[in-house]
């Protein structure tokens, strides 16, 4: 009777596997959880159909969904000069520093996030777009569709959210000629997304001829990275089930470059990036995540970082030039700082010198394609700014001191932990002080418990 209990029990873990989002394994017990990854192992590459289709597809293969976008509520009094950034602070209390997915679902209405940075952000994607052609904005051969499909979507985006900013124009719409057909925010019967008018900056894109004139070199994402402030990432399923990152318009990153991921894995990605733990904590779930991702079921997650100077692009200070630039040393090229100017950096000396970065990103499945559009949008305040802010400098102060030696060497923090730690302690103890933060009978923070993550 027992053994027949034990194999009920792994079959209905097993079913819940491969049923639900993965990060809730991470509540499974570990000798479990690798039985669970033997089982699925095991199965045939077949993975279940998005939405409600019931048959079943090959990896790689994608039939195109009927899906429409939720209703979108115009924005209709927006201000690009006064809106501010959304004052993401996704740093939590200690003493453990978790190493997960971190995912939570996307509210429809803000796919796009803009605000008073918007001006100055699109300038940098101009510049760096101008300045660095390809290695600012790729498509791989053979995947046109969808970045064209990223373009269109984004661009119908902006004009319901945003109607007093943007505006689109359609083609005709032909039901014998798939081109012509609306994307999931417009509708089919609207017709393709032939033009766009931006307003804050003036421009006006027709795309129509912007393919004829630029014939072989035309590159939709170019487009969609010049009319928002997010770094884009198009993510495709290969024959495998793993997903590569084929077309992007990558220009505020900091400090990774498009030419070193472009055509890569997740895995190749984040194991070239050095990201802690990733073979242990993140590899099963994330990938799992991405085959089983429903074009009706966005998610976004949080980040944050540090830096010792103020560049948004790309932190020379910190990795030389880029052009020049090694990802498996961080550094400039072996050989190559013997040419340059560049020093290996030292720890700041100044706390006015670090700067808190901290990114929005979000994961959408595209119905036609079937691709996911990786959207990264990048915050960037001095830290010095950041704490005013009631209780930030003593929850920044316990969040640091939890992060475990990898995730420490990852985040740079020997570039700046010793004159950052000591003065959150400072101004943490002036808040108490001036009851600004509040504490228990035991000396803990009040409230630290109900904030709402990633506030």
């Amino acid at each position: 009777m027992l053994p027949v209990l034990a194999l009920l029990l792994l079959a209905a873990v097993c079913w819940v596997a491969y049923n639900l989002p993965k990060e809730y394994l991470e509540y499974v017990p570990k000798s479990m959880r690798n039985a669970i990854h033997k089982h699925l192992r095991a199965r045939p590459r077949v993975v279940r159909a998005q939405e409600t289709r019931t048959e079943t597809r090959k990896f790689g293969e994608w039939t195109a969904e009927h899906f429409n976008y939720p209703d979108i509520e115009p924005w209709s009094d927006f201000d690009v000069e006064t809106v501010k950034p959304i004052p993401y602070r996704p740093f939590r209390w200690g003493p453990t520093y978790p190493i997960t997915l971190g995912i939570g679902s996307m509210p429809w209405n803000h796919w796009i996030e803009l605000d008073n940075q918007y001006r100055g952000t699109v300038a940098i994607r101009k510049q760096r777009t101008q300045d660095r052609g390809d290695k600012a904005h790729r498509t791989q051969p053979g995947f046109m569709a969808q970045a064209e499909e990223c373009l269109s979507e984004i661009c119908s985006f902006l004009a319901k959210r945003y109607p007093h900013c943007f505006s689109v124009t359609h083609v005709p719409y032909d039901a014998t000629i798939q081109e012509t057909w609306g994307n999931s925010i417009d509708g089919a019967l609207a017709g393709a997304v032939a033009s766009i008018t931006n307003r804050i900056t003036g421009d006006v894109y027709n795309f129509d001829r912007l393919r004829c004139e630029e014939g072989s070199s035309w590159n939709p994402m170019k487009y969609a990275g010049l009319l928002q402030q997010d770094d884009l990432a198009v993510m495709v399923e290969d024959e495998n089930g793993e997903y590569r990152f084929q077309a992007g318009s990558i220009c505020t990153a900091g400090f990774w470059r498009l030419e070193d991921k472009i055509g890569c894995t997740l895995h190749e990605i984040h194991t070239r990036g050095k990201v802690p733990q990733f073979e242990t904590k993140l590899k099963f779930s994330m990938e799992r995540f991405f085959q089983k991702q429903k074009v009706n079921a966005p998610v976004q997650r949080n980040n944050y970082f540090f830096q010792i100077d103020d560049q948004l692009s790309w932190s020379e200070h910190t990795n030389g030039p880029e052009d020049m630039w090694d990802q498996a040393t961080k550094g400039p090229a072996e050989g190559l700082s013997r040419v340059t100017d560049f020093t290996t950096p030292r720890p700041t000396d100044s706390f006015d010198k670090v700067w808190f970065r901290t990114e929005r990103q979000t994961l959408r499945r595209l119905p036609k394609t079937g691709c996911i559009l990786f959207t990264i949008r990048t915050y960037f305040h001095p830290v010095r700014d950041l704490v005013q802010e009631p209780g930030v400098p003593g929850r920044l102060a316990d969040a640091i001191r939890s992060w475990p030696e990898d995730v420490n060497e990852y985040k740079a923090g020997p570039l700046y932990n010793d004159v950052l730690l000591p003065r959150l302690d400072e101004l943490h103890a002036e808040q108490i002080k001036k009851g600004l933060v509040q504490l228990d009978a035991e000396g803990e923070v009040l409230g630290r418990a109900v904030r709402t993550y990633p506030f």
